[in-house]
């Protein structure tokens, strides 16, 4: 009884993304299930590596932990992707559907392009009279662009017009490459195009906004159109007219695949949703619906403005406290109180994983321990949930979802993005159900912020290690004796908990160096730091506190345990050294004091340390005549 769907989408149209979800959640309503998103961004850069960062988020979807998969194949930006995916759910034999591209042996549902652009097309000629047209398509080679482009030149010649090469530009979906696509276009004519068929809203915004600057009215000497129908689109003036896709119909017909009858794998389903032209006022159209639109936006943008601030604060604020922490444990309270106090805008829960270990050994590079992507259990550094925090420590990279467990008639979106450096990756973040943050779009540039706070945490954490570190045993320095044991003893006097003091001194460390060189007496160091951090456990610190001087602060310890500790690192030295086979005798003298933080509250810890050091000095003298 699984009762979820995963969806593998991409940001690039958050919006197009919105109405399937609507489409998904009626669905789901019906069969009861959860949806898991796994949205990946990674259309928004060219950089190769950057890009496999965003895509490594579907490498945690195992299709046999879901009902089906579906995935928006045309949009994920990697083709590649797309198949590794669909392989994946074969071979667990998991309904899998394409949404846009057809695949041998795969159900799909896909977009009817021709239908709404070749009406928007033939409104133009027909209604408008128009004959002379230019073309901004997206790329050359991208199949939505070529499908549009070849649409316009048919009506255009069932109408006796031709469409010629010279009156064709292409914009790469975006704004400043559509100006300098339309530049090239119309520096090459003696006047201005009756129309400008855009392949998507975007680059017809620029049209229109650029036609503008030049002291070209839109639509009385030049008609724009799109496609996409982007709230952008509605609310700028102009209203563009353009063309409407409906991916919440075509999230319906997933479903009904997923959760219908059995289809065969010879011949799956292939289903075609026709898209449908939206006639508005670029075309030269009134329509009055688009002004209630615009007053109803300019009605929320005041608390729209307001909110959006509000999140941007809260990432300066966030950013703030992970700034200056100890350590991983340090930085996963910091983020636990900050999303406490501030989680409105991620949605009902708000879940942070990530592989413990990339902030844990910040010394080590990203490839050695990010290579293997997110396997195994991981650390759960976020989880909030209806307000309230969950003490949940880790979650398998199956379950994904800390402590998740459906409920029936119960049904939650999952919206689960990467968090990395590059292509390394360290953990994942989950929005839920209706997240602020990607309803207005906000999502890349919050998730952005963030991977940079935590790039520049890890940073610091190993500048931090750097400072606090003796470069030769990897124990802590005077610094680290300043920033780590100290508020660890200032701790035990709150808690009126008691700690031990180890003062560990090699003996004869002046007849190694004078009898064997100092490169043998920098291995007795070595030697000696490493039987030390054998025994070390997690909160206790190690400080190589002078030449051939050592502390070992063990919180919470008595003098039984204390004599426990001394004699284990007695034990570890004499293995040590016999495996290294040193030509020399290697001893160490090693005095240890216990706190008394009752009766002793006033005491500071360098009145501890005095203290070990004196009966380690007493040890010396009986035991080895020095």
């Amino acid at each position: 009884m699984k009762k979820k769907i995963a969806v593998c989408a991409n940001g690039w149209s958050l919006e197009a993304l919105a109405d399937a979800i609507k489409g998904f959640r009626a669905c789901a309503e019906k069969d009861d299930f959860d949806i898991f998103v796994f949205l990946s961004f990674a259309s928004y850069s060219t950089h190769r590596t950057l890009m496999q960062g965003e895509l490594n988020i579907y490498k945690l979807c195992d299709p046999a932990e879901y009902d089906g998969v579906v995935i928006f194949s045309t949009m994920l930006n990697s083709d590649e992707t797309v198949m590794e995916i669909v392989e994946k759910a074969k071979k667990k034999s998991v309904p899998v559907v394409s949404l846009g591209m057809e695949i041998d042996g795969v159900p799909s549902v896909t977009i009817g392009n021709a239908a709404g652009i070749r009406e928007v097309v033939r409104h133009l000629i027909e209604d408008h009279g128009v004959k002379d047209i230019v073309f901004i398509g997206g790329t050359e080679d991208h199949v939505d662009s070529i499908e549009r482009l070849e649409v316009t030149r048919e009506v255009m010649a069932a109408h006796g017009l031709k469409l010629k090469d010279k009156d064709i530009g292409y914009g790469k979906w975006s704004n400043r490459r559509t100006i300098e696509a339309l530049d090239k276009v119309l520096s090459g004519r003696r006047k201005l195009p009756d129309a400008i068929v855009c392949a998507n809203d975007i680059m017809a915004l620029a049209v229109c906004t650029e036609l503008e600057k030049r002291g070209v009215d839109v639509p009385s000497r030049v008609k724009v159109t799109g496609f996409d129908n982007i709230e952008n689109g509605t609310i700028f003036f102009p209203a563009l007219t353009t063309v409407k896709q409906d991916f919440e119909t075509i999230a319906h017909r997933a479903c009904e695949i997923i959760y219908g009858k059995p289809y065969s794998k010879k011949k799956p389903p292939r289903i075609v949703v026709p898209t449908v032209p939206v006639i508005a006022e670029s075309c030269g159209c009134e329509n009055i619906e688009y002004g209630r639109l615009r007053r109803l936006y300019c009605k929320h943008s005041f608390q729209r403005s307001q909110d959006d601030n509000l999140v941007e604060q809260n990432e300066r604020v966030m950013r703030e406290r992970i700034a200056d922490v100890s350590d991983y444990e340090d930085m996963k309270e910091k983020l636990q109180n900050h999303y406490l106090d501030n989680h409105q805008y991620e949605g009902s829960a708000f879940y942070m994983v990530f592989n413990g270990e990339y902030f844990e050994d910040v010394m080590a590079s990203d490839e050695e321990i990010c290579a293997g992507g997110l396997k195994g259990d991981l650390d759960v550094a976020v989880a909030i949930k209806g307000g309230k925090f969950l003490n949940v420590k880790s979650v398998s990279s199956v379950d994904l979802i800390p402590a998740y467990k459906k409920k029936k008639k119960e049904q939650h979106v999952y919206y689960l993005m990467p968090l990395h450096y590059m292509h390394y990756n360290y953990g994942y973040a989950v929005f839920t159900d209706d997240p602020y943050v990607l309803k207005e779009s906000m999502i890349y540039t919050y998730l952005e912020k963030l991977q940079q706070s935590l790039r520049l945490l890890r940073i610091n954490l190993r500048l931090k290690q750097l400072y606090d570190k003796d470069p030769m045993t990897g124990l802590y320095n005077r610094f680290g004796y300043e920033n780590k044991a100290l508020p660890l003893y200032q701790q035990s006097l709150e808690k009126l908990s008691r700690m031990t003091v180890l003062f560990v001194d090699i003996n004869s460390m002046k007849r190694i160096n004078d009898n064997y060189g100092h490169e043998q007496g920098d291995i007795a160091i070595k030697t000696v730091a490493a039987a030390i951090e054998d025994n070390l456990q997690k909160d206790w610190v190690a400080v190589r506190y002078g030449g051939d001087e050592f502390l070992v602060i063990v919180p919470g310890c008595g003098t039984k345990k204390a004599a426990t500790v001394k004699a284990r690192i007695e034990e570890r030295l004499e293995q040590r050294k016999k495996a290294a086979a040193l030509p020399y005798t290697l001893t160490a003298s090693i005095g240890f004091v216990t706190t008394d933080p009752k009766n002793r509250p006033k005491a500071d810890l360098w009145d501890y340390v005095s203290e070990a050091d004196a009966l380690m000095y007493l040890i010396k003298k009986r035991m080895h005549g020095e």
